[in-house]
Order: structure tokens, then sequence, then C-alpha cells
């Protein structure tokens, strides 16, 4: 308990559920003399983020914006120094004790993602560098230099080791598959990189993506932008319908679908919301809107199938019992498709059953 800090910092960048029912929290001092960091564990969610009634919490020697459970004790984070580090929680949740940590970005990591297996992670940063890493080593295994700017997410596969995805403030998403030899050319204006990669058309999206996520158990991603758009869709070229949802005013922060219930998928945004959409194979609607915050929601977790937490820059840590929430707001949000691949004439059978348009508790139906 010696190396709980006296305070929290007051950034929440980071927020992950824990399957026992606790909570991991991540904080940054973006203001202050020293750009410290934090990191937290609640086994009671309800008291955070509380100093006094936190399980065990530890000052870090630089903000973070990202951290992920690497299994039930150990958590992997991405530092603002380029380095990654690995904590394990030990004495029953109650103390971080520092596993290993290496530094071989030249700029902040922006995000990281565990392999599937949890042997191996992926990172990628300010530096333009997307790295495999050998966890058990401590050391990265590969580094492509693939994106011409920022690379502002990757997302693992669910089950498929060999495959992420990543995107980046060049305006491109890209497929990696590590298991090819041979490069692939990349499509496009940019000088295509000699790397092992495809990249993925992210049609309708209409700016820069800030976000992107792997559907469980299907070919789809989402991917979210930086004037508040989502957008989900197969990987596959000509498969499957294209769903748009204009469901935020500023940029997408994280994007996370509910490990037990798929077809939820649920967005932040630096305009102080949280949005939760139903994701089906032809259609899509806006369930969930939350208001509440008021800072940039940087962070969201599942807990189980109905219960979201969010955090945010406004220091609080909220939960969202989403099926049972009340939709007040009148905000509408936009969900278009793209069906060239599809047949027109079932199109437009289906046409007249879904939501093109929507408002927040999904009542309202219109077509066109």
């Amino acid at each position: 308990m010696d190396q709980i800090p006296a305070a929290m910092d007051r950034h929440l960048d980071v927020i992950q559920c824990h399957k026992d029912g606790g909570i991991l929290l991540g904080a940054s001092g973006l203001t202050g003399r020293y750009w410290l960091g934090s990191l937290w564990y609640y086994a009671n969610p309800d008291a955070a983020p509380d100093v006094e009634k936190c399980t065990a919490g530890v000052q870090l020697e630089a903000g973070f914006q990202e951290a992920v459970w690497l299994d039930d004790t150990k958590v992997l984070v991405g530092l603002d120094t380029g380095g990654i580090a690995l904590w394990d929680l030990v004495d029953n949740f109650h103390t971080f004790v520092h596993v290993s940590g290496v530094v071989e970005h030249d700029d902040l990591v922006t995000s990281v993602g565990v392999v599937s297996g949890g042997k191996s992670a992926v990172s990628c940063g300010a530096d333009r560098c997307v790295k495999v890493w050998d966890l058990e080593n401590m050391h990265s295994t590969n580094t492509y230099r693939a994106h011409h700017d920022v690379v502002e997410c990757i997302s693992c596969h669910p089950t498929e080791p060999a495959l992420f995805l990543s995107c980046s403030a060049d305006g491109r998403v890209f497929l990696w598959d590590t298991r090819k030899s041979r490069p692939v050319t990349v499509l496009g204006g940019f000088p295509p990189p000699i790397v092992p990669i495809v990249t993925v058309d992210t049609s309708p999206l209409l700016h820069s993506p800030k976000q992107v996520v792997w559907q469980p158990g299907t070919h789809n991603f989402a991917v979210g932008g930086e004037c508040g758009q989502v957008v989900v869709k197969d990987t596959r070229k000509a498969v499957g319908a294209t769903l748009s949802f204009s469901c935020h005013s500023r940029a997408v922060t994280k994007l996370s679908f509910c490990q037990e219930n798929p077809r939820l998928l649920a967005s932040a945004s630096e305009d102080c919301t949280a949005v939760v959409m139903s994701v089906d194979k032809d259609a899509g609607r806006q369930i969930f809107k939350d208001t509440s915050h008021t800072d940039f929601v940087s962070s969201l977790s599942w807990q189980g199938n109905d219960n979201l937490f969010t955090c945010g820059w406004d220091s609080k840590v909220k939960n969202h019992c989403v099926s049972k929430s009340e939709q007040t707001c009148e905000d509408c949000v936009t969900v278009q498709m793209e069906t060239d691949c599809i047949d027109k004439e079932t199109v437009k059978k289906k046409i007249a059953n879904i939501s093109l348009v929507c408002n927040g508790n999904g009542a309202g139906l219109e077509s066109t």
C-alpha cells in the first residue's frame, strides 16, 4: 500500500474491466510540472476514482494513452516515453510489480494490443512505426514503417495471431498478415511500402481515421473518424453491407465491441458523449447515448453484456446500464448503407424494415 500515489492524475485515459468485476484505471498528469502517469486497480468499480478506496496503485515514469490486460494479473502499458512496460498485480491484486520494460519507439506510444494467445503484442506510435513484440523475452521481432503519419490505433484479431489492423493520420487503414513472406503493394496516392499488408477500403469514411477495432466472430471491423463518424464494414472487398453512423460531432477516441454480445458497438468521443450502436448484418441503429461527462470521454470498456464503463478528462468514472437507460436526447444518427455488392431487389425489400435514420432510443423510423 505504500506505493499508492497520494493523488490521482486528473486526466483519465484508460479503463479496462477485469473478468472478476474490478476495473483498471490509467491516468496522466498533462498540465503539471512533470508529465507523469499512474496505474490503478479497483476491486469495487463503484469506488473509482476515489484514491482512498483503491485496491492498488502505482506512479509511472510517464503518461500513457493505452493499457491492456495481458492475462488475469498482468497489464501491458504503452508509455509516452516511447516504451512499453509490463506490470503484474500480486498480493491478491493489492500491489503492482514492474516485470519488464523497454523503449524502442522514437515518440510516444499511441496504442498497444495483445495478440491472441498472449505471448506477443503489437504497438504503434507517433513515430509512424508499428512493432511486433515477443513478450516472453521483451524485445521487438518486427518493425514496420508503412504509414506516413502518426499511427493512431492498432487492433489485434480476436482469434488469428497473425492478423491485425492499424489506422493512421495519413488517412489509411491497413490489414496486416504477418504470415505472408511476399510484400503486397498498397494501392493509392502514396509510395507503396515494402511490407506484408493489404490496404482496407474505408469508404464512406469522410475524414482521417482515429480508432479501429475488430468485431468478434466476423470479418467485420469498425473505424471511427476525426469528425465523429463511425463506419462498420467487411474486410473482404465487395462483401456485405457497409454501415455509417454520424453519432458524434468531434473525434472518436475509443471503439469497443461487446465480447458477450458482439452486435453491440460502443464509441467514445471528444464531444463528451458515449454512444452504443446495435450492428446487425445489414442494418444498424443507435440504442444508447450518454452526455453526462463534462470533458473528453477518453476510454470505455464492457463488463458483461449490458454494463458499459466510461472515463474521461473530467476525472469521472461512470457505469452505464445500456438496456435500462432511458434515452432523452433528440440527436439523430444517420445510418447509411452501401449496397453495390448486394442484389438490388433484396436491398429494396430490406430497406422497408430497417432504420436509415434513427433517434437516440431507436424508436423513430424513416426510409428514403
